[in-house]
């Protein structure tokens, strides 16, 4: 029942995010726009989105050795599962099935089994959200105190950042205090991994931001084709677009991420409502292409 809740609550969220835009913006004019974007700047867009998977897979790999991973499948291997896993996030809903799927695949490579491999799946996708919110960081500096509401945004941009650090720090604190907490909650706090590589996990802070600018790139081409904008402007907007996907009432970020492109892209930049949602539906079609690939190499596997 809990199970059959959520999915209605994110198909019902997902469909409440693109009523609001079919009442707000003319569709026939952003379908328009949409068909004005050149295919060089789709096939770029598509290749950055496919660089943010590789980009991705590397993290995970980092993360993995971090961790004290003791049998760590093959770069190739890992690439592959990060497309099938891009493909689940983006084509159902919740955006986690992908990763979990990551986390019982690669089980074995920690000592700890799938509560290990879970949890590095879980401080990936918190260092993926600190990578957004330094993104929007550098924006806002490049606003310069100009923007309306900027402070807010610092606010949220300083909370984001230091609750991510905080949840993945809390990892190894939890299992500090298995000893100390109650039955199941004490076995699973004890099976959690330690950190045992800093400049690995390191590194792995640096490719979240890598990944995340990949698709501020992508956001930032598909924006300056239908209004010319500079790539620091487009940082105040791709980077909280992207972090809808992170809600878990929507089908892969859909309706949340067309609306934050409406609403802020006209209000920081005096783009059409119809531009905007242009903008947003082709980064939402890059990230459905680069997913399809991840279907075909599930099945292309299986078949083999």
């Amino acid at each position: 029942m809990k199970r059959r809740l959520g999915l209605v609550l994110r198909v019902l969220g997902t469909a409440a995010g693109l009523s609001y835009i079919a009442w707000r913006v003319d569709l026939g004019k952003a379908e328009a726009a949409l068909a004005t974007i050149s295919i060089a700047t789709f096939i770029a867009a598509i290749a950055l989105i496919a660089a943010n998977v590789v980009a991705g897979a590397l993290r995970w790999r980092v993360l993995l050795r971090a961790y004290g991973a003791v049998a760590i499948p093959p770069t190739t291997r890992l690439v592959q599962l990060y497309f099938v896993a891009f493909f689940y996030n983006n084509y159902l809903p919740g955006a986690v099935a992908g990763d979990v799927a990551r986390a019982v695949v690669t089980r074995d490579a920690l000592a700890e089994g799938a509560t290990g491999a879970l949890s590095v799946v879980f401080v990936e996708r918190l260092l993926g959200l600190f990578g957004l919110f330094a993104l929007l960081a550098v924006g806002l500096l490049g606003a310069g105190g100009q923007l309306d509401g900027g402070t807010a945004l610092w606010w949220w941009t300083i909370a984001g950042s230091v609750g991510s650090f905080v949840l993945v720090a809390a990892i190894p604190l939890a299992r500090r205090l298995a000893p100390h907490l109650p039955g199941p909650v004490g076995r699973i706090a004890g099976r959690l991994p330690q950190l045992v590589d800093a400049k690995a996990f390191a590194v792995a802070v640096v490719l979240s931001v890598a990944t995340q600018l990949f698709v501020a790139l992508a956001g930032w081409l598909l924006l300056d084709a239908l209004r010319p904008i500079s790539l620091v402007a487009s940082l105040l907007v791709v980077p909280l677009a992207a972090a809808t996907t992170f809600l878990p009432i929507t089908v892969g970020g859909a309706g949340a991420r067309e609306a934050v492109y409406v609403a802020l892209c006209g209000r920081l930049f005096g783009m059409p409502e119809d531009l905007a949602l242009a903008a947003s539906l082709g980064l939402w079609l890059a990230h459905l292409v680069v997913g399809a690939i991840g279907g075909a190499a599930q099945l292309a596997s299986r078949a083999r």
